[in-house]
């Protein structure tokens, strides 16, 4: 079992996932099998942002809980801050499989180079996992799971601590979680 870090959206008590199938409830402490968001005829996945490339599974930070190209624009046009209603949580993942070569394989071209945004699957990996970097400005790369495992939520003071070893330092948010 690996530990990583998901950032959900907090509503009352209950969370969510940000994007894709995001108006379904995410219970802690229970085992939650990653779910397929619904394609496009275009084979993209439908989201709250709009169609996404279809990466299916649980995407995970495991260094540290950091994103700096997911939040609010701040004056400079740039993301700077951290959605209000945005929480990090700390979650088991399972990792009895490692599908990063079935991965790398999808993503060689002809002469046997890995390309590496090419580098992801179409199906969920069951009781596993891959790396995948989904954003070229991102820190590290993603974790793809099929299925995680809610601890806890972070405090903001928790996640500064966690970042501090990497030399990050998290975008303040935009205002309080009520």
């Amino acid at each position: 079992m690996g530990k990583a870090y998901k950032l959900f959206r907090k509503k009352g008590n209950k969370l969510y996932p940000l994007f894709v199938l995001a108006t379904k409830e995410t219970p802690m402490h229970t085992w939650i099998p990653a779910e397929s968001g619904v394609l496009t005829t275009s084979g993209k996945v439908k989201s709250k942002l709009g169609d996404l490339c279809y990466r299916p599974g649980w995407h995970l930070n495991d260094s540290c809980p950091y994103v700096q190209h997911i939040g609010i624009k701040g004056p400079s046009g740039k993301i700077e801050y951290m959605n209000p209603d945005y929480v990090w949580c700390e979650v088991s993942y399972s990792d009895a499989i490692n599908y990063q070569k079935k991965a790398n394989e999808k993503g060689r071209n002809k002469n046997g180079q890995i390309i590496k945004k090419n580098a992801y699957l179409k199906e969920i990996p069951v009781n596993g996992f891959y790396r995948y970097k989904t954003n070229p400005q991102m820190f590290g790369e993603w974790i793809i799971a099929g299925a995680i495992r809610i601890e806890r939520i972070l405090s903001d003071e928790e996640v500064v601590e966690l970042c501090k070893p990497y030399g990050l330092v998290p975008m303040p948010r935009y205002k309080k979680v009520s």
